[in-house]
């Protein structure tokens, strides 16, 4: 091999080696360094508001967790009254009055609550006003309600509650002949999904602090059509049609429409507006129903009504979890002074 052959093969030698050592280096100084995780598929997507829910309903509304719970919802315990004990339901448990109660052909009148079963529990059966109730708690957020009327989960509801009915009364054929539904917070998710299927002829509505509303985006201002059900509820109500009983309080909300809001909403949409309760403090409470002895003080009081026909609704100072929470004593005294009368029962 030549001179000049040899000093080339010595060089590339030399070049290769020198790579070598270069990348090696190099290989060794990443691997000290942290990695770094690739981002997933779905950081690199686009982001998409989420859709509102079905039919333009309500927003997602979360309940009040526990400890708030405590603040104004522990509500004194006075027994079950004249019912038996709760009877377990697909969805809920229910409480059936004595025998008395079901007609001869097994008609009786249903009372079905959303959200909070043990508070009504609590302040119902003392009362002893001869109805069914069903108490559903079906989690902590509207959309949770929603989903489980969704389907077939309320013809399914219906029935298993005409079931129970008839196998503690001894009755064949028992059946609901009046339907009140009823909800507080976000029991309402519920009965928004009820009230757009139509499906079933309610009597008597009431929302406890419960009617909640969507934005526009970027708004706020109420999404047009989202509160349609209720508006032809509420005109229904006007004209005689059915009761529809609304509370609301002054509770603030972050994102969307408070039930101040909606109430105000709604009555504007009928061409009507409320009138101010402007009386002292133990006026405006005692102008409130429901005020029980052992309410927190000043959780009931009344600052603005509405009269309408069949259309109720009222407006409460306070914007904490107690005042929210004392919403659910008013429902014995709204059933027994407005909904039971017109049953043709009268005040029990």
């Amino acid at each position: 091999m030549s001179d000049r052959r040899t000093r080339q093969l010595r060089d590339a030698l030399l070049l290769a080696a020198s790579l070598v050592v270069v990348g090696g280096a190099l290989l060794s100084r990443r691997s000290q360094e942290p990695s770094a995780s690739p981002l997933p598929a779905a950081a690199s997507a686009p982001f998409e508001p989420s859709p509102l829910p079905k039919g333009g309903a309500p927003p997602e509304r979360a309940t009040l967790d526990e400890h708030e719970m405590q603040a104004g919802c522990d509500f004194a315990d006075r027994g079950f009254g004249v019912y038996e004990r709760w009877r377990p339901l697909p969805l809920g448990k229910l409480l059936v009055p004595p025998a008395r109660a079901i007609g001869a052909d097994g008609g009786y009148d249903l009372l079905i609550h959303f959200h909070g079963a043990e508070p009504v529990r609590k302040v119902l059966a003392p009362q002893g006003l001869d109805l069914v109730v069903a108490g559903l708690d079906l989690g902590t957020r509207s959309s949770e309600y929603a989903r489980a009327i969704d389907g077939g989960g309320w013809d399914t509801l219906l029935q298993a509650i005409d079931r129970e009915v008839g196998s503690a009364a001894g009755v064949a054929g028992a059946r609901a002949r009046r339907l009140v539904l009823s909800s507080w917070s976000a029991g309402s998710g519920a009965i928004g999904r009820i009230v757009e299927r139509g499906s079933s002829r309610v009597d008597a509505l009431i929302l406890l602090d419960s009617l909640y509303g969507s934005y526009m985006p970027g708004q706020t201002a109420l999404v047009q059509g989202q509160l349609a059900p209720y508006i032809a509820l509420a005109s229904a109500a006007a004209r005689g049609t059915l009761l529809f009983y609304l509370t609301h309080t002054e509770t603030p909300t972050s994102g969307y429409a408070s039930t101040k809001e909606v109430a105000t909403f709604l009555l504007r949409e009928l061409g009507a507006s409320p009138i101010a309760v402007t009386s002292s403090g133990d006026s405006a409470r005692a102008a409130a129903p429901g005020h029980g002895a052992d309410a927190p003080e000043d959780a009931l009081r009344l600052t603005q009504m509405y009269d309408g026909g069949g259309l109720f609704v009222r407006g409460y100072a306070g914007a904490g979890p107690g005042e929210h929470c004392a919403q659910l004593r008013l429902l014995p005294a709204i059933l027994a002074e407005h909904v039971l009368p017109t049953f043709g029962r009268g005040a029990q």
